[in-house]
């Protein structure tokens, strides 16, 4: 089977507070590339390690926070969605931070999303939105760390959203929202963990939400199951022996009603650990180039047809989306070139029902793609 997918790609160059966007037009897989005359146009290339996508301004378009400073301090924005285009750059605040990830979540149950900045070797930070895209610093959360990337979920189930601090070659931190910008902190996982990303999902249907850690550095990814909302189990290793992972996500890939681990990988292919009654994870498949260094992966129903697809951010090749049919997975590459994405996101961002792709690159113009892929009648 051949697939054709539809991406335009549209560049997100910040000048001052502004950004103008260039769109390319809508390209077959081997007419998209990225090079000049379309890069010309003035741009201030960051240090970007994430992108999280949600609605902060109230106008039911998803808008792109970035988390710059990778290594080196810089400041965070966020870009506004303007009917599927983002022409202006906000920064978060005038404060430079080496920043790995800012995070959407309501914190404070008031309606609106909230900001979690997660930084390398200095305070993690919490911003309150005011319902119009206008954030306000709180408080600093947990002892500065190596942080790496955030999850976001309510945890102990008291309705509050909980905050899990990914940190590399450390002990994690689990921070319980206990309301009114109050964080109880505790360390979570195994002293030995060297993690980069999260996944929380209810693995075993128990009705409490599970956490899975994806490991580098030789260390193993294990899920941990919620015994009570507040203990969890030391741990179960569901990765192939050496495998080091960077990114993790969770969905039923084979719809056979059990949830699947997506794994991308570092030193290997990428690899799908399918799931069953005795949450055991021993069936899997890889996918993706070995050479790739796949860096993060997001995973969505791009071309509508009923079935979970991968869209896998690479450091040393070219970003692919993988779509998954009855007989396997069908690879397209987004562009000709690598571009040392760090984080990938997915979202209808054009509000036409199709989900696009966002990406964001370090040391390089950060990337969205609209989706073109026809919708099934």
């Amino acid at each position: 089977m051949t697939w054709k997918l539809h991406f335009g790609a549209v560049i997100l160059c910040l000048i001052a507070n502004e950004t103008l966007a260039e769109e390319s037009g809508f390209y077959s897989p081997s007419d998209m590339n990225f090079k000049e005359p379309f890069f010309s146009l003035g741009a201030d290339i960051r240090r970007s390690a994430s992108v999280s996508l949600g609605d902060v301004n109230g106008d039911g378009t998803p808008d792109a926070v970035i988390a710059n400073g990778r290594h080196w301090p810089q400041i965070n924005q966020i870009f506004f969605n303007q009917n599927g285009r983002f022409r202006i750059a906000t920064p978060i605040d005038n404060i430079a931070m080496t920043s790995y990830t800012a995070e959407l979540a309501d914190l404070d149950n008031d309606g609106d999303l909230d900001i979690v900045e997660i930084n390398d070797m200095a305070p993690n930070r919490l911003f309150a939105n005011d319902g119009l895209g206008h954030f306000t610093y709180q408080s600093d959360l947990d002892a500065p760390s190596h942080g790496r990337n955030v999850a976001l979920a309510d945890i102990d189930g008291n309705g509050l959203t909980d905050i899990l601090i990914i940190n590399r070659r450390q002990r994690n931190t689990l921070c319980y929202n206990e309301g009114n910008w109050q964080f109880r902190c505790a360390p979570f996982g195994d002293e030995r963990n060297s993690a980069i990303d999260a996944a929380i999902a209810d693995m075993n249907n128990d009705g409490r939400l599970d956490i899975l850690l994806a490991n580098r550095d030789s260390r193993p990814s294990k899920i941990y199951f919620n015994l009570d909302n507040q203990e969890f189990s030391s741990g179960q290793v569901f990765s192939k022996d050496g495998v080091d992972s960077r990114s993790v996500a969770v969905a039923d890939m084979d719809n056979d009603g059990f949830l699947d681990i997506v794994s991308a990988n570092l030193n290997a292919a990428n690899i799908i650990y399918f799931g069953d009654k005795d949450l055991k994870f021993t069936r899997m498949v890889s996918f993706g180039d070995v050479e790739a260094a796949s860096y993060a992966l997001t995973l969505a129903d791009f071309d509508e047809d009923g079935a979970m697809d991968i869209a896998v951010a690479n450091y040393e090749k070219p970003n692919q989306v993988f779509f998954n049919d009855a007989l396997g997975f069908n690879a397209v590459s987004l562009t000709d070139m690598a571009a040392r994405t760090y984080d990938i996101e997915a979202a209808d961002l054009d509000n036409d029902g199709r989900t696009d792709i966002i990406v964001a690159n370090s040391d390089d113009l950060n990337i969205y793609y609209l989706n073109r892929i026809p919708l099934p009648q």
